[in-house]
């Protein structure tokens, strides 16, 4: 009876704590398993979403950081397990997923996530070997290889679009995030023992996701200076990365450090969402915006920055809550002392954010996953 199930891998680097490490794990663990052997490929098998890896999923751990290292491993893994379907995640993993495949000869269906724009990897990237090959290499890895693709799932529209300008031939779906899950309200009820959430006086701001350059906490911090002289406010950041000590310096040169915490990664964030006064995404480049959607399902007013993409295919400006042009901490500044301060509109942006979160909820996203399967293993 099992060996009629599809088998189905996804891959991915490792499960350290972010966006599109809990699409994969939501999807994972919600995927039919009437229908799937589910299978969970790591580069390292390492992270902090190991534990919530459902037992029905079986990880292959790789072992190494090294894509030629990978690219080798995974045509070993192709020609031995043979899935049916694999779906990788982040560029420079998929081409070398469509390389392996390839190489390996089998019949296995490839499915690609994009989850960002690719005409700003070049100067995204966190690192420079990484920038250099977003910019003299994967132009002709769009161009050559990812034709060979089966799918290409981007995750909204604005993605798909930038793709689309590369090249025009791609077989793209764009599917949104697996976001909302009766269990979120749930985690959110928990309580949070910080005591900036327990003296109501005061309210908090809350901003979620890692210190990465493109999440733009310094836009914010400008912003959070402007607002501390009009009123009282505290900011908890929950996220780590690799601008944290430039972050906290930052805060020392705008003195606002004795009214920012950072709480570092959190496995619930959602408790911080919900008692939090209003919920901020400042970045100045998205793919979707998980977080968005998860702080409107905690019933939490959101403003975020109208970066490229997802957060205007999430807010309806004025009415789910506000979109303020990126890099504008003025403009930001202004939203937040406004909401703060307007306690109808407070309650206007929770009860059409709660709606606004039932659009992604994780069965409409498995569902769509689920079907685009189907469709490739009758081709």
């Amino acid at each position: 009876m099992d060996n009629k199930k599809t088998k189905v891998a996804f891959f991915l680097p490792s499960l350290d704590g972010g966006g599109a490490e809990r699409n994969v794990i939501n999807i994972l663990n919600n995927i039919s398993s009437t229908y799937y052997r589910k299978r969970l490929v790591l580069a390292e098998k390492r992270g902090d979403f190991l534990e919530d890896i459902n037992n029905e999923t079986l990880i292959f751990n790789l072992r190494t950081v090294s894509l030629i290292v990978i690219f080798f491993k995974l045509v070993a893994y192709f020609r031995k397990e043979k899935p049916d379907i694999f779906v990788s995640s982040f560029p420079r993993f998929n081409a070398v997923s469509l390389l392996a495949k390839i190489f390996s000869r089998v019949n296995t269906k490839i499915i690609l996530i994009e989850h960002n724009f690719f005409s700003l990897f070049a100067t995204t990237a966190k690192t420079l070997s990484h920038r250099l090959i977003a910019r003299f290499l994967f132009p002709y890895v769009i161009l050559f290889f990812y034709p060979k693709a089966d799918a290409i799932i981007c995750v909204s529209q604005g993605v798909a679009k930038d793709f689309l300008t590369i090249n025009k031939k791609l077989k793209i779906n764009v599917i949104y995030n697996p976001i909302t899950h009766s269990n979120i309200q749930k985690l959110a009820e928990e309580s949070v023992n910080h005591p900036w959430f327990l003296n109501k006086e005061i309210p908090v701001i809350v901003m979620v996701g890692r210190l990465l350059i493109n999440k733009d906490y310094p836009t914010f911090f400008k912003a959070f200076h402007i607002i501390l002289k009009q009123q009282p406010a505290h900011l908890v950041i929950l996220g780590k990365g690799q601008e944290l000590e430039k972050l906290q310096n930052l805060a020392k040169d705008l003195d606002i450090t004795e009214n920012i915490a950072f709480l570092g990664f959190q496995k619930n964030p959602y408790k911080y969402m919900r008692q939090a006064t209003v919920f901020v995404l400042s970045s100045s480049r998205e793919g979707f915006g998980n977080v968005i959607v998860e702080a409107m399902a905690c019933g939490t007013p959101v403003i975020s920055t109208n970066c490229f993409a997802g957060p205007n295919e999430i807010i309806k400006h004025g009415t789910s809550g506000m979109l303020i042009p990126v890099f504008d901490y003025e403009g930001l500044a202004k939203a937040v002392i406004l909401i703060l301060r307007d306690a109808p509109l407070r309650r206007k942006f929770s009860e059409e954010g709660l709606k606004r979160a039932q659009d992604f909820t994780i069965q409409k996203s498995v569902g769509n996953y689920e079907a685009l399967f189907k469709e490739l293993i009758l081709q």
